[in-house]
């Protein structure tokens, strides 16, 4: 089952001891309804993930089972693969994909402010000699930014909107997993623009600290693991 956990996850079958299979996205919601009837019997503390910690894993050392990694999923109401921390590897190719392309910032052309709300999402970007360098996927008037599925960007670089028109002289050029989230002061609070007492909090960074929160999950204690689970599959058996 340990090797299954992330080709599907969470959609995998568990089998009671009574032969019953149980498939666990299911079994999550109908445990949502039915779990008070164990609570009494759940005893939480909390553990701390380490680089790697795989679910699997963690219930290995915990309870000296590796199936057992489900409970950890029900307790902490977990939904999906990246609900679990990511480890170094397993992050990097989650921003990758969720943060594709370079952001293009210009905040003149000609000593005009450049209305980047021209561009359109969708359209291709094409160089000074017409060949196309990527899609726009954002568009970004408050940064003055767009964001472009393609790579090679420069600052200086002139480049136009095949079905806007619109052109766009680069001054600045970031991966988009680096250009700006959202601006925050000492208060934690957010907004879309900066100023004096507002700190830049890239996409990265954004997405960093959402991570780490991860790290601290609630678990049932290894001495309750096996009422727990051995009542749970009781209230299973009998839906």
């Amino acid at each position: 089952m340990a090797n299954q956990l992330f080709n599907n996850f969470p959609e995998i079958q568990y089998t009671l001891n009574t032969g019953k299979i149980v498939t666990i996205k299911d079994f999550f919601r109908k445990a949502t309804i039915e779990k008070s009837a164990v609570n009494d019997l759940i005893d939480y503390t909390y553990y701390e993930l380490s680089e790697g910690d795989r679910p699997d894993v963690v219930a290995s050392k915990l309870y000296g089972d590796g199936d057992l990694h489900w409970t950890f999923f029900l307790v902490n109401e977990l939904e999906n693969y990246y609900d679990w921390h990511m480890d170094s590897s397993i992050f990097e190719e989650y921003l990758n994909t969720k943060f594709k392309g370079q952001t293009l910032f210009s905040e003149t052309t000609g000593g005009i402010i450049t209305d980047a709300s021209k561009f359109l999402v969708g359209e291709e970007i094409t160089d000074s000699t017409g060949v196309k360098l990527g899609q726009v996927i954002n568009v970004n008037p408050t940064h003055k930014s767009i964001t472009v599925e393609g790579s090679g960007f420069a600052i200086d670089d002139v480049v136009t909107g095949s079905n806007s028109g619109k052109s766009f002289t680069i001054d600045t050029v970031a991966d988009h997993r680096d250009s700006t989230s959202y601006y925050e002061n000492a208060d934690k609070v957010k907004r879309n623009y900066g100023g004096s007492g507002w700190s830049e909090i890239s996409h990265y960074t954004q997405e960093w600290n959402l991570n780490e929160a991860k790290r601290k999950i609630k678990i049932i204690r290894p001495e309750k693991i096996r009422r727990v689970v051995t009542e749970f599959e009781r209230v299973m058996s009998n839906g």
